[in-house]
């Protein structure tokens, strides 16, 4: 009986050990319903780009409800991981953001929406401003989508910050194309660094 006992024991302690938990911060934020508005329309473009450098390691800069990081993060491979940055408080210079009544528990919603996916081990959410985790992050990735602020200034900006992140081989992109200050953001860095840009529809890349 004793020795049943201690199997039984045992057994628990390894269902424990093997079973996956939910990471912080999502383990201790309430659950909010799947919202899954958002302004992705560049899936077609991420996959063949994701299928062209195979990305393990991933950036996002600016990921507001994460439909397009929830996208990104299924296509890695086992033991990818996502890093979404983020301040989810809305851009300044876009009061549509300023203005929507989910505002308030955006943040909560992208972890809800994030949980819901079971992507929780794959994605991780950094709650800094784009510079502000640039400098503190020592991450290299093999994908970097920028998909921030959409003034000039901050395009360029966030590219040049980010681009020292871009691992050896890897690849940097974004969305928003179509807007003419991202362009102008775009192109000024690609100059400064020396890039070849495409660009289609909503989706650029450096080639």
């Amino acid at each position: 009986m004793k020795l049943f006992a201690h199997l039984l024991g045992l057994m628990v302690v390894l269902g424990s050990l093997t079973a996956e938990e939910i990471p912080e911060p999502y383990a201790s934020t309430n659950d909010l319903p799947f919202d899954g508005h958002g302004w992705f329309m560049n899936g077609d473009y991420i996959a063949a780009t994701m299928s062209l450098y195979n990305p393990v390691i991933a950036i996002e800069v600016g990921a507001w409800l994460g439909s397009s990081t929830r996208f990104i993060a299924e296509r890695l491979p086992a033991g990818g991981k996502l890093y979404a940055i983020d301040t989810w408080r809305g851009s300044p210079n876009e009061p549509l953001h300023l203005r929507d009544p989910r505002m308030p528990y955006l943040y909560q919603l992208f972890l809800s929406n994030v949980k819901h996916a079971n992507l929780t081990n794959v994605i991780i959410p950094v709650r800094m401003e784009s510079l502000e985790a640039s400098k503190a992050m020592n991450v290299q990735a093999d994908f970097i989508y920028i998909d921030a602020s959409h003034d000039e200034t901050n395009v360029y900006n966030d590219i040049l910050a980010w681009y020292p992140h871009v691992k050896e081989g890897g690849v940097m992109c974004g969305d928003d194309w179509g807007w003419v200050s991202v362009q102008r953001g775009v192109i000024r860095a690609a100059n400064h660094l020396g890039k070849t840009v495409w660009g289609h529809g909503n989706f650029w890349r450096f080639l």
